[in-house]
């Protein structure tokens, strides 16, 4: 696709400008009443130019008194009638004239800059800030645009917000939730640990009880030993003394 250097309604012959823009391309269709003239590569063009595509395409209309299409979603800009691509393009050129070069240094460095219903040139290169020609029909498309455009991004931005609380609303419902889980899970966990220790508290207790019971019979067991161990010698001591008596009166 040939490309050209870009500039209004004074050619810029410089071979080494960093600016430019493929040429308009045009293509016919239809015939008599329903002919009409499509701009194959318009977004290319405007593209270039840092603009829209159907601002561009209303200005055709615009200077040429005919009624104009753009389809954003088909990328498909109409222009009713036939037109040459010299005649397109001379149109580009008076475009760039008007809406595009900086009114201060000539370079197509701008943006618009909308305030109070008036349409300003801003532009990058030497920082100027001048109002374009507010007397052009395009400007009222420009105006209508721009507050189209903010009208959609306020939706946008209502909705992304909606969007926003009604995932901060589930996240915080998730964390409450888990919230709730790990406190049950910590009740849980104390519940189990009171019950551990309940368990070994009657475990020691039972074991205590069962150890004094075995001490008490193993003192009862050594109580019975002393008893027959006195009973025994006892009866030695008794049988000792019958022999010492029997002796006795039989010496006598």
């Amino acid at each position: 696709m040939p490309v050209i250097n870009i500039s209004g309604v004074n050619p810029v012959e410089d071979p080494s400008y960093r600016y430019k823009m493929p040429t308009v391309m045009g293509k016919i269709e239809g015939k008599g009443n329903g002919i009409k003239t499509v701009v194959v590569n318009i977004t290319d063009v405007a593209l270039s130019l840092h603009r829209e595509a159907g601002e561009l395409n209303k200005f055709f209309g615009c200077e040429m008194g005919a009624q104009t299409t753009y389809s954003e979603a088909d990328d498909r800009a109409v222009v009713n009638g036939a037109h040459a691509d010299q005649e397109l393009q001379g149109c580009v050129h008076k475009y760039v004239e008007r809406f595009v070069l900086c009114p201060n240094c000539g370079l197509p460095e701008t943006v618009y800059k909308i305030k109070s219903e008036c349409i300003f040139h801003r532009c990058a290169a030497c920082g100027a800030k001048e109002m374009v020609d507010m007397n052009h029909k395009l400007c009222t498309y420009i105006l209508a645009q721009d507050k189209k455009n903010k009208k959609d991004k306020a939706k946008k931005d209502k909705k992304d917000a909606k969007v926003k609380d009604d995932k901060g609303g589930a996240d915080e419902d998730k964390a409450e939730k888990k919230k709730k889980k790990k406190s049950k899970e910590g009740s849980d966990d104390e519940e189990k640990k009171d019950k551990k220790k309940k368990d070994k508290k009657k475990k020691d207790k039972k074991d205590k009880k069962k150890k004094d019971k075995d001490s008490d019979g193993d003192d009862l067991a050594d109580g019975v030993d002393d008893l027959s161990l006195g009973s025994e010698e006892l009866v030695d001591d008794d049988g000792a003394m019958s022999e010492f008596f029997i002796f006795t009166i039989a010496w006598h």
